[in-house]
Order: C-alpha cells, then structure tokens, then sequence
C-alpha cells in the first residue's frame, strides 16, 4: 500500500469539548493524501467515544495505557507514522481547510527547509476569534525571534520526516516546550519559515496547556535556550529574573525588616517599586538560579529536575 505524503499527528488527553472540531477541521482539508494518526492518552472522558465515532479510513487511532504526556506521545505517534512531512494538530484548535495544501506546497518547492508554520488566529471557548497572531517569516527573522522565545506555534507546523529522524524526534525530558526545543535543534542543521498566512485557529482557554502550565512552559523556554547554547548562564539567570519580577508577590517569605527597610527607601522616592522588585530578587535570587542552572548544563541535574528547582523559586517556596 502506497504511503500517505502527509501524516496528521494528534494526541489528545480528555479533549471532549473541541475535538470533534478539531479533526472536522483536518478531514475537511482541500489536500487529501494524508492520514490521521490520532494518540488518546489515556483520556477518562468522551474522548474515545468520539474518536470512535468517526468511520473514515485516514483515521488511526493509538490508545496509550494510562496517561504519559505529549511529548512522550507524540514520539510513540512518530515512530509509525508513515508521512514523508509530519503535521502537528492539537486537539482544541482549528485548521483553515487549505493549510496542509500550503505547507505541502512549500515543503516541496523549499528542500533545504525542515519547518514551516503558519499565522494564527486567536479564538475564545465559542470559536469566536478575539485576536490575531502574526510571526517572523523568514529562516533569519526566526533564528533572531529564537533568543527571546518561540515564533513556530507547534500545532501549524509541517515537519519533513527525514529531518527529524536526523535528530531523533521530541526530546522526552522536555515536558513543556518540546515544539520550542526541537527547533532549535532542527534550526542548527536546517532552515525553518513560517506562511504569512492565518492558516491556524489557536484557542485560548483555561484548559489549554499554556493557560495550566504558564510558568513550567515560561522556565523550559529558559531552560531550552541553555540547553542548545541560545543564551549562557549569565544571560538565562537574567532572563529568569525578569520573569521573578513580573510577579507582585516576589517579597513574599523575605524578612519583614528587610521589607520595611526598602519599603522606606520607596517612599523617599529613591527607588520605584518595580527597581524595588528587580533590585531584592538580583540580591536574593541569583546565585541560587545560577547554580541551578550551571547544574543543568553541565549535565549534573535533569531538565525535571532543574524546571521544578526554578518553579519552587517562581512560587516563593525558596525566598
């Protein structure tokens, strides 16, 4: 049997809300020679219900025994899939239906290039679009976007399977921040672009794993720029401060006199308060975070391992 060209690649942990949508979405696509590999992780919802409910060949459904997580699961989905490219899909957002035409197209007419993703629209909970998501287009607007963070949203990237073999797939001890990871390991070898077209519905709500794990995926984006040399030690530190001092409850757990004291040198109007936040966590914090994180790149501690360090930090557990 003739290989498919496309391989859809899903996997969904208790997505009963938008899934139907969601995969309505991909087999509405104008491009049809693709399948659908679709990995309920180890859903207790509807999930299953629904998966089962479609009668359409290009589905293939992969049930993991209980739930290991998305990285985890999309590499289980990888090592079958059958897809000269590779097309993330998640399980609550929406594809304009000429998006897998488009990337195809551009995988094909642009060999040397290993991703391309797309513009997005932002939806709400009832589809409605309340923003929208422009990034860099081109490999050398992308590799700059990549110092401060992500500009590839995972969902509406296409993949060439060959260039993932090269770097064998997810990093599995990347829980958040996998996609972010692997294109940076992808960008050392190959050339990534993103279509300025909105060919992506990315729905933003409470379940979403960057609305539940807004701070883990903030620390592996931090963690992923040591990890593939993006930004030293001193930098990553400096960059997790700024993130400390966004919060307004940094002071939590220092010393009340401490507190008082600065405290007064604000009121003298010496200092603000956000120099006052950014001021006490450099003091406080740094030679902590540093160690963590020189810990992590000389391979002493684990990614895990040093995201739950940082996240007590973040939650004020250490200060």
């Amino acid at each position: 049997m003739k290989n498919p060209e496309v391989t859809v690649l899903m996997s969904v942990y208790n997505g009963e809300k938008y899934l139907r949508e969601a995969i309505d979405s991909i087999l509405n696509q104008t491009f049809t020679d693709f399948e659908f590999l679709i990995v309920n992780d180890g859903s207790t919802d509807r999930t299953v219900e629904i998966l089962r409910s479609y009668d359409d060949p290009r589905i293939k459904i992969v049930d993991n025994e209980k739930n290991i997580g998305l990285t985890k699961s999309l590499n289980i989905g990888l090592m079958i899939a059958r897809g000269e490219y590779i097309a993330r899909m998640d399980a609550d957002d929406v594809s304009a239906p000429e998006r897998l035409e488009k990337e195809v197209e551009f995988l094909e007419t642009h060999r040397d290039y290993a991703v391309v993703g797309s513009f997005a629209k932002i939806l709400n909970e009832d589809s409605e679009v309340i923003s929208f998501m422009d990034r860099p287009i081109e490999d050398a607007q992308i590799r700059e976007f990549f110092r401060r963070d992500n500009c590839i949203a995972h969902g509406s990237a296409m993949i060439r399977m060959r260039c993932l073999l090269d770097v064998d797939f997810y990093d599995e001890s990347i829980a958040r921040a996998q996609d972010y990871d692997l294109w940076l390991r992808l960008s050392e070898k190959y050339k990534l672009a993103n279509i300025p077209e909105y060919l992506y519905m990315w729905r933003k709500h409470n379940e979403n794993i960057e609305a539940k794990y807004i701070k883990e995926q903030k620390i592996s984006v931090v963690l992923a720029m040591v990890k593939n040399n993006i930004v030293d030690v001193e930098q990553a530190t400096r960059l997790f401060i700024n993130l400390l001092v966004e919060k307004t409850d940094v002071l939590r757990g220092i010393p009340i006199t401490i507190v008082f004291f600065f405290i007064s040198i604000t009121t003298f109007g010496r200092i603000g308060p956000s120099k006052l936040y950014s001021f006490l966590a450099k003091i406080l914090l740094s030679k902590k975070i540093d160690k963590i994180l020189r810990d992590f790149q000389t391979r002493r501690t684990s990614f895990e391992d040093a995201k739950l360090s940082l996240k007590d930090i973040v939650d004020g557990s250490l200060i």
